[in-house]
């Protein structure tokens, strides 16, 4: 049985509980401006709605926030989560058991921490993660893997000290998204594009306005062979070896109500198949040299939100959602989670200085794994997390926003968790110029088979419970500074700092055929720093750029480099407008000292893309991209059973082109 956590006696509870229910007794992130008329097409200004669940201006937000424009993506030819992701500074996207094949699982490491169980994903507010202690990476990583960007609107990536705001699995950051809200007179869209590979991708989305209602629908299919081939040279021996296929739907739905309360109802789904050929495997006599284990995923989410402005100061609203995810590995290994989730929320505006916000919430998750045909109960978890959550705002003089945020978790197998978050954002010189820090300490607990009795055999190596693991805690500063050192440039440069104790990690035994989970001794360090520079030239063509680099060093206790991270990544993106209506540019994206989860050196590499954008007229647009234009061919993950033949290379060059119709 886990022991408690200290927090459990009484006496701390009625403290805690009493602190932060205070602050809520009338507090909340929902916005507190009225809703939107239906005539209003007025742009809102950057905002950061991850910060604390409002709508906080970018520029006064104290966190390492990056806020990603959906449509500019679209027409860079990015058109997945997981390409995305690459732009961000200070974020890496690894291979996972599908050596980077399209479809399978991708690990998205920020700063040198895994998206495993420390990166927590949001959609439409609610969390894609299990409670406190259930759930796996997986789960979140496949997510990661094959999400179109068709199906969304706000895409923000929050980095460092976010544990006081989201609770478990938020210690390296938080990925949050929205279904977009339908706006305008009604329209619909199809894009259409075929490429290397047996590639295909297509999309319809409809949405726009009707006196008090908005709808929003997209649905879209995909498909690609993936090319997979080996460092040896060598490719399967079956045809669609790695073959991809993928339904994908998103819904939203709002009525406005009156001025004061809108209703929101948001429907996701995904279900996709991966064909995984294994062959170094074969050593093992675990398949035959010619099998193909067919992954099948599926997930479900559904989300019912009532906002309501009650006075100019005054706003509140009440979620409720469900998340379910089914994984099926092949050879008798399926996962099943599923999640409910409600949550109360609140914020009141004291004066033009102040501002709390805060609430309640409940999530209740159920998370079961069946091996070979059989159910581990071991393995099995039941949770139900009761949390209370606050932050205060204040601006005391113009330009000058800082912040105190605290959580207190509540669970039926660890008892009370309480974080902690502070940050700070100035801006002056004629706000040509913007400091920000932050400091946080937050935690992750074990996920269920981790804290388990229960034995996992993947076919190359079996990996061991251990009911006696901690929870791992982390404490995370940020300091940066942004400069606009011309008109439309900016420059930014933020130092991070993170520790980490009681890291959770699976110890290999010589032979790497037996992995044991502990908790690691000592501490984990992660520092360094990220650069970004951005800006557009007016009246040059439309001509814009951003470059991103980030300079780690994650290190374990021993001095080692921490599995699954890179110590330098690089994106950049430089665009220009040649002539009208026509956009091209190049992207670049590099990673050096990468180290993969067997601990084992992986490849450095450097990989540019080209593409090119046309707008024939209002209603046709035209686009080509060409991905790996140097057919750079790097090893994409560690060959975790020394076979050279099991250990799969970067494809190569690949060509898509496609079109986009409106009316």
């Amino acid at each position: 049985m886990i022991k408690k956590s200290a927090l459990s006696e009484s006496s701390c509870h009625v403290v805690l509980a009493l602190a932060l229910a205070s602050s809520c007794a009338a507090v909340a992130p929902s916005p507190t401006t009225p809703l939107p008329a239906a005539e209003d097409t007025e742009l809102a200004p950057v905002t950061v709605s991850a910060h604390e669940g409002a709508a906080v201006p970018y520029d006064q937000t104290g966190v390492s926030v990056s806020v990603l424009d959906v449509e500019e993506l679209k027409k860079e030819g990015i058109f997945s989560l997981s390409e995305a992701l690459t732009t961000v500074p200070g974020a890496y996207v690894l291979p996972g058991g599908g050596k980077y094949q399209r479809g399978n699982v991708s690990d998205l490491v920020i700063r040198g921490m895994s998206s495993q169980r420390l990166v927590m994903p949001m959609i439409d507010g609610m969390r894609l993660g299990g409670g406190l202690s259930s759930g796996d990476g997986l789960i979140v990583n496949n997510f990661v893997a094959r999400a179109p960007l068709f199906g969304m609107g706000t895409l923000e990536l929050v980095r460092g000290a976010q544990g006081a705001v989201y609770g478990s699995g938020a210690m390296a950051g938080v990925l949050f998204m929205e279904t977009p809200e339908g706006k305008g007179e009604p329209s619909v869209s199809l894009f259409n594009e075929y490429g290397s590979f047996d590639s295909y991708t297509g999309n319809v989305t409809a949405q726009g306005r009707v006196d008090d209602t908005a709808f929003f629908v997209s649905s879209s299919y995909e498909r690609t062979n993936n090319n997979p081939h080996f460092a040896d040279g060598s490719t399967p021996d079956l045809k669609h070896a790695a073959k991809h296929e993928m339904w994908a739907e998103a819904l939203r739905l709002d009525q406005f109500i009156n001025s004061r309360h809108q209703l929101t109802f948001t429907y996701r789904r995904e279900d996709s198949s991966y064909r995984n050929y294994s062959p170094g495997y074969e050593s093992f006599g675990w398949v035959s040299p010619s099998a193909i284990t067919r992954y099948s995923f599926r997930t479900q989410l559904t989300t019912l939100k009532l906002q309501s402005h009650l006075s100019e100061r005054y706003s509140t609203s009440l979620l409720a959602g469900y998340f379910g995810s089914d994984s099926d590995l092949g050879l008798g290994y399926v996962q099943s989670l599923r999640n409910v989730q409600l949550e109360w929320r609140h914020a009141f505006q004291w004066n033009d200085a102040h501002k709390t916000t805060g609430g309640v919430a409940w999530a209740r998750t159920d998370f079961d794994t069946v091996n070979s045909g059989v159910k581990m109960s071991s393995n099995s978890s039941l949770d139900s997390v009761l949390s209370l959550f606050a932050e205060h705002s204040v601006e005391p003089v113009n330009g000058w926003t800082s912040s105190l945020a605290a959580r207190l978790d509540e669970s039926l197998v660890y008892d009370a968790l309480f974080t902690l978050r502070a940050a700070t954002n100035y801006k002056f010189n004629r706000e040509r110029t913007r400091v920000f820090s932050s400091v946080g300490r937050g935690y992750a607990a074990p996920s269920s088979f981790q804290r388990s009795t229960a034995a996992f055999n993947n076919g190359y190596a079996t990996y061991y419970g251990n009911p006696r693991l901690a929870c791992e805690t982390n404490w995370s500063i940020d300091a940066g500074a942004e400069q606009e050192i011309a008109r439309d440039h900016f420059l930014s440069a933020t130092l991070f700092w993170l520790r980490t104790e009681d890291a959770i990690t699976a110890l290999p035994s010589a032979d790497y055929s037996r992995y044991d989970y502990t908790n690691a001794a000592g501490h984990w360090t992660n520092q360094g720093i990220e650069l970004a520079l951005r800006g557009t030239f007016a009246g040059s063509g439309d001509t814009g750029y951003k470059l991103a680099y980030t300079l780690t060093q994650p290190k374990t206790n021993g001095g080692r480099q921490i599995p699954g991270s890179a110590r330098q990544v690089w994106a950049a993106d430089v665009h220009t407008s040649p002539i009208s209506r026509l956009t091209t540019g190049v992207g670049l994206s590099a990673a050096v000292g990468r180290r993969g989860y067997a601990g084992r050196g992986l490849d450095n590499y450097l990989v540019l893309r080209w593409y090119a954008h046309y707008e024939v007229n209002e209603h046709l647009s035209l686009h080509l991209r060409v991905e790996n234009l140097t057919n750079q061919k790097f090893m994409l993950d560690e060959d975790w059973t020394g076979n050279a033949s099991g250990t799969w290379v970067n494809p190569g060059t690949a060509v898509y082109a496609g079109c986009t119709i409106k009316f």
